[in-house]
């Protein structure tokens, strides 16, 4: 019987944790942007709640957004899109905006022109509080968005997880259906 309890560790997930004080989270939790690093880090209410002014941390760590925007279809003038997804996330380092295609490897990174993202701004002037690290803009074909960053990243991961023609247009699917009741 003690090794049946040794065995049950390995099916049960480890307990998630702050990856900055490292107290348990939940699996809803929020997400901290390393600003230089570029990355994503798990964190509990208190931490999240720390780095919610831009001065905290010299600017390095912030909270991750939780603006859910729904706007107007927009076009993206002059570029190819290979795909019918695509978000972009603006650099308060370089102060560049990158688009991001979500592909089972991953989120797959492409420069675009800053003219291209001055005719969008031009023709959409909500696109002007999009905040940079912490929101991005997404678009799909009919639909586009100004949403928390983390969520794009979870986009990536159900297309990753699911990436066989109609079981990852589910996914997208459904993904966009919980946005259509985030903003209801």
């Amino acid at each position: 019987m003690q090794s049946i309890f040794k065995l049950r560790r390995f099916l049960e997930p480890p307990p998630q944790k702050c990856e900055l004080c490292g107290a348990a989270v939940e699996s809803t939790h929020q997400h901290i942007v390393d600003v230089e690093n570029r990355r994503l880090m798990c964190t509990c209410r208190p931490c999240y709640l720390l780095f919610q002014h831009h001065g905290s941390a010299g600017g390095k760590l912030r909270s991750v957004s939780d603006r859910f925007l729904n706007l107007p279809p927009i076009e993206i003038p002059g570029e190819e899109i290979p795909v019918s997804v695509v978000f972009f996330i603006r650099d308060s380092v370089t102060s560049r905006v990158t688009a991001f295609y979500p592909s089972p490897a991953g989120a797959t990174e492409a420069a675009i022109a800053q003219e291209t993202w001055k005719e969008m701004l031009e023709k959409t002037p909500a696109l002007a509080t999009l905040e940079p690290d912490i929101e991005a803009l997404l678009v799909c074909k009919h639909e586009s968005w100004i949403l928390p960053v983390d969520a794009c990243y979870e986009l990536v991961g159900r297309i990753k997880r699911s990436w066989r023609g109609a079981e990852s247009q589910r996914e997208i699917g459904d993904f966009f259906e919980n946005l259509r009741g985030t903003a209801a």
